[in-house]
């Protein structure tokens, strides 16, 4: 079991680094999935045995036995507390969902609970515990004594009944939710506090038996080897349904990262050309290669925001260039590229871009552009990645047929 209790707990910990952005910067409920799980790492981290060998060598008996205890009760509040935000509402209403009701209930006595626990175990560790030799198990080298028996008790009276309310709580959303990684997600997660349900309940009744008499040295492994098999399923469990729906996130960045990378050569060229609407000018370190990966990179906003400011800037620099060339040079571009309108719509801002870099006055009616995906971004975004491909395959000369000599309208 050593060897597992190293391996979960650098799981955790690669999780709490890969997730500390977003407890930085998101919201409250991420702030709490992340105080979860770095409660739950360092607690993986005092049970392996270096780490827990020098806490109960530091000259306090059963010291990392009541640190655990104190962080696990941690844990498993911040990761109630996300679960209440996730499924409670501020709504008073009385027609509300069962769940959002339970959610409410519970809020009101969480974080009594949580303190309550938290002072009782300390209390009971510094004056009700006879801790005057060093154990190597805690409920084991504590048999008989009733002190050990109502610390234990806290500890897994308020695992289970947090385990109950997420259980609850992540099952009924995977009723709610359609298939996708969000149910996969919600369904480990419930199958973890099933488990930590299981373990409350085989831990309590060793709690029992042991005050009753003193366990034999099988039953202490059996239940020792049970309880922690559990434990070692459980946490990986919990962590892997965590992560699984941050997935989704994981994806739509490198969705929208791949949107950026084909939308850059179309928006730089409007961004130099149309300034005004413009938010964040395009780098310009004379490197082409990172001039790109700095725009595409770069992490002063998020990137699906960026992604909706190219999209509005490129549109508002074409309605800018609609009054540069002829007003029939959207038309003529047509005709160039009749079978492909993604590539006309190209021609057509390479030559409008040409007639007002070459210094033309704007006319003062606006040339009819193709409305291309319409204005909606789910359809407007796929149809300007189209323009940009071809804006750039062209190149800055595809368009000099359109150029003519005219005075714009």
């Amino acid at each position: 079991m050593s060897a597992a209790s190293y391996i979960v707990a650098a799981l955790f910990w690669i999780a709490v680094l890969w997730r500390l952005r977003s407890a930085l910067f998101g919201d409250a409920r991420r702030r709490a999935v992340w105080l979860c799980m770095a409660a739950f790492a360092s607690v993986w981290t005092l049970k392996t045995p270096a780490v827990d060998y020098g806490l109960d060598h530091s000259g306090i008996n059963d010291l990392s036995s009541v640190i655990k205890h104190v962080l696990a009760i941690g844990g498993i509040y911040a990761l109630l507390t996300y679960v209440l935000a996730m499924y409670g509402s501020e709504d008073e209403t009385s027609d509300a969902p069962q769940y959002v009701r339970v959610s409410r209930a519970v809020s009101k006595i969480a974080t009594k609970a949580a303190v309550v626990t938290v002072v009782g175990l300390i209390l009971l560790f510094s004056f009700a515990i006879d801790r005057s030799r060093p154990t190597e198990h805690f409920i084991t080298g504590h048999s008989g004594d009733v002190g050990m028996a109502i610390y234990m008790s806290l500890v897994y009276l308020y695992m289970g009944m947090t385990a109950v309310v997420c259980a609850y709580q992540w099952g009924s959303a995977v009723r709610r939710t359609p298939l996708g990684l969000l149910k996969a997600g919600l369904a480990l997660m419930c199958a973890s506090m099933i488990i930590a349900i299981m373990y409350a309940l085989l831990r309590t009744a060793y709690v029992i038996y042991a005050v009753i008499t003193t366990p034999t040295t099988h039953v202490a492994e059996l239940q020792e080897s049970v309880t922690e098999s559990l434990s070692i399923t459980l946490f990986p469990v919990l962590l892997l349904g965590l992560i699984v729906p941050a997935q989704r996130a994981a994806v739509a960045r490198i969705h929208a990262i791949q949107a950026l990378r084909e939308l850059r050569p179309l928006w730089r060229d409007m961004a130099l050309a149309v300034p005004g609407p413009v938010m964040l000018k395009p780098s310009a370190t004379g490197n082409a290669t990172l001039d790109a990966a700095r725009d595409v990179l770069r992490q002063d906003q998020p990137v699906q925001d960026r992604v909706v400011r190219w999209v509005h800037e490129i549109r508002d620099a074409f309605a800018d260039l609609a009054y540069y060339g002829p007003t029939d040079l959207h038309q003529r571009a047509q005709a160039l590229a009749p079978d492909d309108p993604e590539g006309a719509e190209a021609l057509w801002a390479r030559a409008a871009l040409a007639y007002k870099l070459r210094g033309d006055a704007p006319g003062t009616t606006p040339a009819s552009l193709n409305s291309g995906g319409g204005n909606a971004l789910d359809t407007e975004l796929p149809w300007l990645r189209r323009v940009s491909i071809r804006y750039q395959t062209a190149g800055p000369d595809a368009a000099s047929e359109l150029m003519v000599e005219g005075t714009p309208a």
